[in-house]
C-alpha cells in the first residue's frame, strides 16, 4: 500500500509540476503577444519619428528659401525706392531749372 501511496504522490506531483508548466506556457505566450504589440508600436512611433523630421527638414527648407526670397524682394524694394528719389530729384531739379529759365 505504502508503494501505491508513493505512486499516487508522484502522480499528483508530476499533475501539479504539468499544470504549473502549462500556466507558465500560457504566461510566456501573453508575453510574447505583448512584446510583438510593443515592438510593432515602437515601430510605428519611429516611422511616425522619422516622417516628422522629413517633414521638418522640408519646412527649414522651404524657410530658407523665403527668407532668401525676402531678402532679394527687399533689395529690390530698396533699390526701388532709390531709384525713385533719384526721380523725384530730377524731376524737382528740372522744375527748378524750368522755373529758373521761364522767369528769366
Amino acid at each position: 500500500m505504502s508503494g501505491d501511496n508513493s505512486i499516487d504522490a508522484v502522480k499528483r506531483k508530476i499533475k501539479v509540476l504539468q499544470q504549473q508548466a502549462d500556466e507558465a506556457e500560457e504566461r510566456a505566450e501573453i508575453l510574447q503577444r505583448q512584446v510583438e504589440v510593443d515592438k510593432t508600436s515602437r515601430e510605428q512611433a519611429e516611422a511616425e519619428v522619422a516622417s516628422l523630421n522629413r517633414r521638418i527638414q522640408l519646412v527649414e527648407e522651404e524657410l530658407d528659401r523665403a527668407q532668401e526670397r525676402l531678402a532679394t524682394a527687399l533689395q529690390k524694394l530698396e533699390e526701388a525706392e532709390k531709384a525713385a528719389d533719384e526721380s523725384e530729384r530730377s524731376v524737382g531739379h528740372t522744375y527748378k531749372k524750368g522755373k529758373e529759365a521761364y522767369t528769366l
